[in-house]
């Protein structure tokens, strides 16, 4: 099964719910996609040889010694795939061509469309200097899609415990520990709760779409879950957020 599959089945699928789940039916009894529980979905992203080719990508820019951001407040070890000019020609079509039908049928309750994203790496490592696991949390998105890129490792699952903020109390919080194979990603809600399992032994390295739909934030802030104040700001600093015309 490739995700291609995923793609074309779900951009023809009507957005009705009855279609929806047919089609979903159908690709799960066909291996291409796998429901871990409600709103998280796993299914194969990338081939091999992609996965190859963008590590070694990776590898060349992080020898360049050239500076770079870190992705986030949470991860000390990866890279913003904007700064290495990866979206314009590559990760902007995925999203937009690929990845938002199938995350608007997927994952309804948590998007309208996917109009904007922060792409970046994360690398966990057995080692006193690296990052081995991450605590609990929930993504500044509304639809996260987390795939395995590279690494050989045990331990460092993905374990999921259900969503956060309003819909805390109504929602399963038993624990879903997920392991991705190479090139495979986890579909899930940015407000799903989350942590990254300590690595045992070896590194583990992926790649990270937080993915916005304005639609949904400009109403409520995926972080405070209030209604934003939004303040002008450029394409580079929006956050997902768009304001009037």
């Amino acid at each position: 099964p490739t995700f291609r599959e995923i793609v074309d089945l779900m951009s023809k699928c009507p957005e009705k719910p009855r279609a929806i789940e047919s089609c979903i039916q159908n690709l799960c009894s066909r291996g291409c996609l796998t429901k871990v529980k409600k709103d998280i979905w796993t299914f194969p992203v990338f081939t091999t040889e992609f996965c190859d080719l963008l590590e070694a990508e990776l590898t060349n820019f992080e020898q360049s010694g050239l500076p770079a951001a870190r992705p986030n407040t949470m991860n000390r070890f990866g890279v913003l795939l904007r700064e290495l000019g990866m979206c314009e020609e590559l990760l902007d079509p995925f999203v937009a061509e690929c990845l938002n039908p199938v995350a608007v049928r997927l994952l309804c309750n948590h998007t309208e469309a996917l109009d904007s994203y922060r792409p970046f790496t994360v690398k966990y490592e057995a080692t006193a200097e690296g990052d081995r696991d991450l605590n609990l949390h929930y993504d500044n998105s509304e639809v996260t899609l987390n795939v395995n890129i590279g690494g050989q490792w045990t331990g460092g699952e993905v374990t999921f415990f259900g969503l956060g903020g309003p819909a805390y109390g109504s929602d399963d919080h038993s624990p879903y520990p997920v392991k991705l194979n190479r090139g495979h990603g986890a579909l899930h809600s940015g407000r799903e709760l989350h942590q990254a399992e300590p690595v045992a032994e070896g590194k583990r390295h992926n790649l990270i779409l937080w993915c916005r739909s304005s639609g949904v934030r400009n109403g409520e802030c995926p972080m405070c879950w209030r209604v934003p104040n939004l303040v002008p700001t450029n394409m580079f600093a929006h956050e997902g957020f768009t304001g009037p015309p």
